[in-house]
């Protein structure tokens, strides 16, 4: 198959979160699978700080391909991928810091950004079409919006349009404007209507992809039900309901390659099943790092994140007083909002047991993931989630709230799932203190039961979360699109 990926973010060249993992991944396995991948991404000033250089374009876009007042060049980046990597390159619009906004603000061009950035890699597809187009989240959800007008290319002649799938990885973020922004989607008029991008007299981008697409998927089977609930859906429930094919949920795969303990060149040691030396040693450097004291025999609870309340950073919050009177440590990693990013410094001097960062480091994501002990993952909401699954792979005991993919990738350490050697995990109900608060001194009880402990790491370390099912879940939604696709 001819595959064109649509996403705002794809590791290694641009990331904030787990969506940029997921694209990375699922491309570079379909790609191993033998089909035709291309990957579009913009040209943002990180991507050409970090040195990756882009070969002569594509295509060249003004306005009047684009149908937006802008210019971009489509370019190949010179990569080593199994895939094709094209960046957007417009300098106006993405040669500036952040790739979404600076200090928690927006840019206020979004729109106009990824309109163009969606709208000049469809057209550069033209010249070379691709038989189905992938769009993530509200800032390639115009996708859908722009093949189902007719103003994109076709596929081969006499066959019908592009096929189109989108992908939910996260509802609560939409890419909402105002009417008056409405030119910059470059859509006729009349797709300014309550069945299609209008909502509540502004635009919603993510909306309108949701009804134009082909197929609506997200990243958990969980998930994909809690977002037709009012608790979930931030008000998008009902268009979600409506659908006349319910939205699909495929729960993520990570990159056993990149998260494999056995090689992992940001650990000081590897380790695997039967021999946990080396985490035993990760352990001791973290604790070195985060200025802790060196104690195997006090369990350590690990969290790295983005610093919102999304991720439970609310709680964390509420305990604060809690955690000097623990007996384990906390190593606490992140960035995001400046409320948190404070928190994590309080906490860092005030509580003895506690070592905090605020930075985003791929290298301190794998050290923590490792040293730790257990893993703190207590989302409001969370639609899939890695590093629960990353956390089972390291022999670190995931403590989460059961909720989206946390709850279709976490088994809850009940007596039954001890009994029957399934458990993966701690798993609590509410999303309050206390329930987070249970959750820490369940885990610090089981750290004083070496036996089961060591059987909940052998069980996760051995569970699958590979993209081999994953990916064909997705090869299978491609194959049945395509098939049932109508012909011109």
């Amino acid at each position: 198959m001819r595959i064109l990926q649509l996403s705002p973010e794809v590791v290694p060249w641009a990331k904030t979160g787990g969506l940029a993992d997921v694209v990375g991944a699922l491309s570079g396995y379909l790609a191993g699978r033998g089909h035709a991948v291309t990957v579009a991404l913009p040209f943002y000033r990180a991507v050409r700080e970090a040195g990756h250089e882009a070969g002569p374009p594509v295509a060249e876009l003004g306005s009047a391909e684009l149908g937006v007042p802008a210019r971009a060049a489509v370019r190949r980046l010179r990569v080593d991928a199994p895939f094709r990597v094209w960046v957007i390159d417009a300098p106006e619009l993405f040669d500036r810091d952040g790739l979404y906004g600076v200090g928690g603000t927006d840019h206020p061009d979004n729109l106009l950004r990824f309109s163009v950035f969606v709208r000049a890699a469809l057209h550069a597809a033209g010249a070379a079409p691709p038989e189905l187009v992938h769009a993530h989240d509200w800032q390639a959800a115009l996708a859908p919006a722009v093949l189902r007008s007719g103003a994109a290319p076709r596929r081969d002649p006499g066959e019908g349009g592009l096929v189109s799938v989108l992908t939910l990885h996260n509802l609560a973020y939409q890419g909402r404007f105002p009417a008056e922004s409405w030119a910059e989607t470059g859509l006729p008029d009349e797709w300014f209507r309550p069945d299609r991008l209008e909502y509540y007299g502004g635009i919603n981008l993510l909306k309108g992809g949701i009804l134009a697409a082909d197929r609506v998927t997200t990243v958990s089977p969980r998930y994909a039900r809690e977002i037709a609930t009012p608790e979930f859906g931030f008000g998008l429930e009902g268009v979600i309901g409506g659908l006349p094919r319910p939205v699909e949920g495929i729960l993520n795969g990570i990159d056993v390659d990149a998260w494999n303990p056995a090689d992992d060149p940001h650990l000081p040691a590897p380790y695997g099943p039967g021999d946990l030396s080396g985490k035993t040693e990760a352990k001791s450097i973290l604790q070195r790092e985060l200025g802790l004291p060196e104690l195997a025999e006090v369990p350590l609870f690990g969290m790295v994140s983005r610093l919102v309340e999304q991720k439970g950073l609310g709680l964390v919050e509420a305990l604060r007083d809690r955690f000097p009177g623990w007996p384990a440590q906390f190593a606490l990693v992140g960035a995001g909002e400046p409320r948190f990013e404070r928190l994590l410094r309080e906490l860092d001097g005030a509580a003895p047991n506690v070592g905090a960062r605020v930075v985003f480091s791929e290298r301190m994501a794998h050290l923590v993931e490792a040293g730790s002990d257990f893993f703190l993952m207590p989302s409001a909401f969370e639609p899939c989630g890695l590093n629960q699954m990353i956390s089972q792979r390291y022999a670190t005991v995931p403590v989460v709230h059961r909720v989206g993919g946390l709850a279709d990738s976490v088994v809850d350490a009940t007596p039954e799932a001890l009994a029957a050697g399934t458990a993966t995990g701690i798993v609590f109900e509410q999303f309050d203190p206390s329930a987070l608060a249970w959750g820490i001194e369940a885990a610090i009880e089981l750290y004083g039961r070496p036996g089961t402990l060591a059987a909940l790491r052998e069980t996760g370390m051995r569970a699958d979360f590979s993209w081999e099912a994953s990916g064909r879940r997705y090869e299978e939604l491609y194959e049945t699109l395509l098939r049932d696709a109508p012909a011109g």
